[in-house]
């Protein structure tokens, strides 16, 4: 038996019918509990037990308490209706908790027709599935909130508020295809030979079998992977369980949540401190400090006061401050980091609370904390864009404006691509900046959908002169802007002299190291991922060694930090 920590995101403004109340949770969470244990009242002698349960979360990420169990209130985006691109590009990548301690569901109010949707599993090993379900930040269901229920309390949605929406979307979760197998023949192709084959899905509740030539009798009409109605439906198979628990033991994100304590107790610390980055304190446009401030958060039973605040920029040698002050349990101070002095390009930032009370902290999983990656200043005179469109370039518009939002350069009216393998096309320019300026691109999708990739691998890239990387992007929804500021730097150094370059970037394997027009080398290279962890390091003797391998590294932002012996760069890189 597995059972798997689930967290409700309930989307709501706070009143109406999407503000669904702790008992309908309760209700729904029950019946997932009875339909996955065949306790539903199937007939089919091929109806199977899962041995799969759902408990409600009692522990948030930070491993608090939750006040209603199983039930994440987010009120940041109202009421709703919200499409699948809303959910896709925007909620669910900001609000998701950990996937491999939660199965995430979001209720919301959604977009008619859909009454839910779900992300398939990656690396299950199965038939009829991609090997790649699609990505972390987005694993989880969405289910409409009115059919949030169960047998025993309905909700409001009828036929479909018996709670089987989301045992619909959870067979899929789980990997589990729709019994008809999506094809319209008689194939079995939902994987499943104890399910009879079907050629289309079925609405109602009827006695239909629409392949008769197979000899299994009639359609499964009452399988909770067909669209009839919640009250038809009672049953999973045999084979359908056989595929369940494979996802459980081999696919990412689901094998890990059997052993999730996030349904365990709440354990209390004696000393337990937590921090949180509450502003990065950039001065103004174009400055080269910042000066941080951070919340430090009591969270154990013992009065807190004293602690170490330590603090880097990227992965430099921390910096440490002591604190001295006086809060009781969960209460909190803003404090402000002395003035940071940062180079030109993209950073993060990483903070860290010590020493609570002069001790080790006992529970650690809040006292560190990383930025997303911020850029200060850049040093040159040229940025350059790079726009790939996606099939449908008359949508997508931009403009860079500079900080008093004149208009200085713009483009729009770009060609639709015809969807027949024509390949996309790539426009580029070049944009005159000034030392000292804030600028801000702007870049819009008229159908709200970004430019991939639905229909098309579309993407921007914005690169200074040097062919670093000031921002790149594709999935964005409506709209999305990136701000940047531009600064000639006085400064008298190895590296910054040797103007070092990486290309290409984005890479998908080998990324190069270019040194300019000196020929002495650097002595080594560091690369971080965005959580200040060291993935590779390499001496440099020779200059083969500038070459470096990525295909072990996950699609993402990478740092990579050239050093000598008195001076280092560190330079931004994504690998595809």
């Amino acid at each position: 038996m597995v059972t798997i920590p689930v967290v409700y995101h309930v989307l709501t403004d706070g009143a109406g019918s999407s503000n669904l109340t702790e008992a309908i949770i309760q209700t729904q969470n029950d019946q997932l509990n009875l339909d996955f244990s065949n306790n539903s009242g199937s007939g089919y002698s091929a109806a199977s037990d899962t041995e799969v349960q759902f408990c409600l979360a009692t522990q948030n990420e930070a491993e608090e308490a939750i006040f209603e169990p199983g039930i994440n209130r987010i009120t940041d985006y109202g009421a709703g209706p919200f499409s699948r691109p809303d959910f896709e590009n925007t909620i669910k990548p900001a609000t998701q908790w950990d996937p491999t301690r939660y199965l995430n569901i979001w209720v919301a109010d959604l977009e008619s027709p859909l009454l839910g949707y779900a992300q398939f599993p990656s690396n299950s090993g199965l038939s009829g599935l991609n090997t790649i379900g699609g990505d972390a930040n987005t694993d989880g269901v969405v289910i409409t909130s009115f059919s949030v229920g169960s047998v025993a309390n309905p909700g409001p949605g009828s036929p479909y508020n018996l709670g089987r929406t989301l045992t619909h979307e959870l067979g899929h979760w789980f990997g589990l295809r729709h019994i008809w197998g999506d094809t319209g023949n008689c194939s079995n192709d939902d994987f499943c030979a104890d399910t009879p084959d079907a050629t289309t899905s079925n609405g109602g509740c009827p006695s239909i079998d629409s392949c008769p030539s197979d000899g299994l009798g009639a359609d499964m009409v009452e399988n909770y992977m067909d669209y009839t109605n919640d009250a038809c439906m009672h049953t999973f198979t045999a084979d359908q369980t056989t595929r369940i628990q494979a996802v459980l033991a081999n696919s990412p994100r689901r094998m890990e949540l059997g052993t999730s304590t996030a349904c365990s107790p709440v354990i209390s610390y004696e000393n337990d401190g937590a921090i949180e980055l509450d502003d990065l304190g950039v001065e103004q446009c174009g400055s080269s400090t910042i000066i941080p401030n951070v919340i430090i958060t009591n969270k154990g039973t013992t009065t807190l006061t004293s602690a170490v605040i330590s603090y880097k920029i990227d992965n430099e040698t921390a910096s440490t401050q002591s604190w001295s002050g006086f809060l009781f349990t969960t209460q909190s101070q803003t404090v402000t980091l002395p003035s940071i002095n940062v180079s030109a390009g993209s950073h993060t930032f990483t903070v860290e609370l010590l020493s609570p009370n002069s001790v080790d902290d006992e529970n650690t999983i809040d006292n560190t904390v990383v930025s997303s990656a911020f850029t200060v200043f850049f040093d040159t005179s040229t940025v350059n864009l790079s726009l790939t469109t996606d099939l449908y370039g008359s949508e997508t518009s931009w403009f860079l404006v500079d900080s008093a939002d004149n208009v200085l350069y713009s483009g729009e009216g770009y060609a639709d691509t015809p969807n027949d393998g024509t390949a996309l096309t790539t426009y580029n320019e070049v944009f005159n900046v000034s030392s000292g300026e804030c600028y801000s691109f702007k870049i819009y999708d008229e159908y709200g959908d970004g430019i991939c990739c639905t229909y098309g691998p579309g993407s921007y890239t914005l690169t200074d002169s040097n062919s670093n990387v000031i921002a790149t992007g594709a999935e964005f929804g409506a709209e999305e802007i990136v701000s940047f500021a531009v600064n000639t730097l006085g400064i008298e150094s190895y590296l910054l002299d040797r103007k070092i370059t990486l290309y290409p970037n984005p890479t998908t394997n080998v990324l190069n190291i270019k040194l300019g027009t000196s020929n002495s080398l650097p002595d080594n290279y560091t690369i971080y991922n965005m959580l200040g962890q060291v993935v590779l390091q390499q001496s440099v003797s020779e200059l083969n060694d500038l070459t470096v391998n990525t295909s072990n590294l996950s699609k993402g932002m990478y740092f990579i930090k050239i050093a000598t012996d008195n001076a280092s760069m560190s330079l931004p890189f994504v690998k595809k």
